[in-house]
């Protein structure tokens, strides 16, 4: 093991900030991609180890919270193709977030924690790139030109990916209202 010196120290402090000013949104991001505590966990610890390894040579004026989400989501890239053979529906760890509108009987209750529950599952049925997108944009505040640095694609495309997701959530909501929410979950071709 090498000795610590100033400059080394110097460098741990510097990442040690990095990690404090942007862990629970990296990690709130890989938990939405992964839907899996478990998984976000391990992919949480491999992204800040690699961007520790390469901090050293990362420019000094560099986007740091846009440099750890490229590194968790090309993370989450390997993830997926990893698992692909044994796709599964998009659950939520933990309980399901609520929405403005708090229900005031155990019936509205369920329906309103059977309806984020049926939106999560359609998100997890989205292809990689609409749903990184979407999480990036929507849920993280990621600007189109960090979604299109981390998905390598062009900004426009980076909007595209954003749009169609949205299009497709918007479809299944209405399906959802109508009672129709099976078709939501088929895997999508595009």
């Amino acid at each position: 093991m090498a000795p610590v010196t100033e400059q080394s120290g110097n460098t741990a402090s510097a990442f040690g900030e990095i990690v404090d000013l942007h862990q629970r949104s990296v990690y709130r991001y890989l938990i939405r991609c992964t839907g899996n505590s478990d998984d976000a966990q391990e992919l949480f610890q491999e992204t800040f180890l690699r961007a520790y390894r390469a901090y050293g040579d990362l420019p000094t004026d560099a986007n740091h919270r846009a440099w750890l989400f490229r590194i968790a989501t090309n993370l989450v890239k390997n993830y997926i193709r990893g698992r692909q053979r044994y796709r599964k529906v998009f659950v939520a760890d933990g309980p399901i977030p609520s929405s403005t509108v708090h229900p005031t009987t155990p019936e509205q209750t369920f329906h309103s924690q059977e309806t984020a529950q049926l939106l999560l599952n359609a998100i997890g049925a989205l292809p990689f790139r609409q749903r990184t997108a979407l999480i990036q944009r929507q849920l993280e505040g990621l600007a189109y030109r960090e979604i299109a640095a981390n998905l390598d694609c062009s900004e426009d495309s980076a909007r595209a990916h954003v749009y169609q997701a949205l299009k497709k959530l918007r479809a299944c909501w209405q399906q959802i209202e109508t009672g129709e929410e099976r078709r939501c979950h088929a895997s999508p071709k595009t």
